[in-house]
């Protein structure tokens, strides 16, 4: 049975005559290998190839991270959810690399680019988001070699987004395609076998920025109607949205051994950043998570999600993947994070701690030498002054829900 792993577990693992693994509770796919030789963390997945809606299983992939004394556990993780989501994705991460970028479709190119980008530390959830637009914008390019995209192919792809999905998404495709072909252009052995970037002909729509906020006249009204929505789990993930500032995409995401309400925190083992968060949690968020456990417990007993849902395609238990709501237009997701940030600047909230809260990078010479974790009791205490703040903009009645 997996069991959550302990740097001190893992070295008091020992060869007992024959070979044995021992699997990890906290990160799945991942195991400690210990045979005569030494320790190793491995991962091991299966292994699914093909379109959507039609993948077979080619193989179950076994991959070597390491030996236990030249990485942490942490580190360990870390890499495990990266080599687990490129397996997950179709890319076997023991295969041979490609030696011709000149030979690459425009799908080995996007798998190569994310295999890249997850090198160098880029999150998961971003390569991940990056496939997605390969498969639903432009599928028909997705076996093309990239030599055979032309110019005027990628300006006509580029009107038919716009034309049939909107502005910012016809752009996202072609920003996804026009990285990841400079990244061929750059690790294709013969320059000449690969033309300019298509990308280069196609004119950008124009897009406004959104930085959209609840305005603090309107939060009373807005948190009255989260309280009414039926779902007691979805309550609580948009009332910890607007309390937390998380990115969106973090907050669905949660799991619950994440979750330390001793910290009182929740340890976020990869943000966008790349790096490791620990969310401090006020006294009133500590109340909203246990809220949301407990609702849990009995909507998806045994489920690992803080704010688990059940997909409408397979049925199965899933982490929610939509933070919008009909009763609540425009007002989910980033919203929230722009509404605590200038909840932040109103209620004189340090500009340092503000953006250390959100998990932004502190830009300058304060960046370098700033420890975050050292820093800890200092951002729990100003998010007590968030919450506090937000609160104070409810009505009396609801602010003890």
């Amino acid at each position: 049975m997996p069991e959550k792993l302990t740097e001190a577990r893992v070295k008091a693992l020992a060869f007992d005559g024959k070979p044995a693994v021992v699997r990890d509770a906290k990160v799945t796919g991942l195991l400690v290998a210990v045979n005569k030789t030494g320790k190793s963390y491995k991962v091991q997945r299966d292994l699914w190839q093909g379109p959507r809606g039609r993948k077979v299983l080619v193989k179950t992939v076994r991959h070597t991270l390491g030996g236990t004394e030249e990485m942490t556990l942490d580190d360990a993780r870390s890499r495990a959810l990266a080599v687990l989501d490129q397996i997950k994705r179709g890319i076997d991460p023991n295969a041979p690399p490609p030696d011709d970028a000149g030979a690459w479709t425009v799908r080995l190119m996007f798998e190569e680019y994310g295999a890249d980008m997850l090198a160098r530390g880029c999150v998961e959830r971003s390569v991940t988001d990056m496939m997605e637009r390969l498969d639903r914008y432009l599928p028909k390019w997705a076996d093309t070699p990239i030599t055979e995209v032309k110019r005027s192919a990628a300006r006509e792809e580029h009107r038919r987004i716009t034309d049939k999905h909107g502005a910012t998404t016809a752009n996202k495709a072609m920003r996804d395609f026009r990285a990841a072909y400079n990244f061929a252009l750059k690790v294709v052995d013969d320059p000449d076998a690969l033309p300019g970037n298509p990308v280069a002909a196609v004119t950008f729509n124009k897009e406004r920025a959104s930085n959209r906020v609840i305005m603090p006249e309107d939060l009373a009204d807005w948190w009255a109607r989260v309280q009414a929505l039926p779902n007691p789990l979805r309550r609580d993930m948009h009332k910890l949205g607007l309390l937390s500032g998380l990115r969106p995409g973090t907050l669905v995401a949660l799991r619950r051994d994440w979750v330390r309400l001793d910290a009182p925190a929740i340890s976020i083992p990869r943000m966008k950043s790349g790096r490791s968060f620990d969310l401090p949690l006020s006294g009133h968020m500590v109340e909203v998570v246990r809220r949301a456990m407990a609702a849990g417990d009995v909507l998806f007993p045994g489920a690992p999600w803080l704010f688990p849902a059940r997909s409408s395609k397979t049925g199965e238990v899933i982490a929610t993947q939509v933070w919008k709501e009909k009763a609540l237009p425009s007002e989910t997701g980033h919203i929230l994070r722009h509404t605590y940030r200038t909840v932040a600047q109103r209620t004189g909230i340090d500009r340092v701690n503000a953006r250390l809260l959100l998990d932004h990078t502190v830009p300058g010479i304060e960046g370098v030498y700033i420890h975050e974790r050292a820093l800890f009791d200092t951002l729990l205490a100003e998010q007590e002054r968030m919450t506090a703040a937000i609160l104070a903009l409810l009505e009396p009645s609801t602010t003890t829900d």
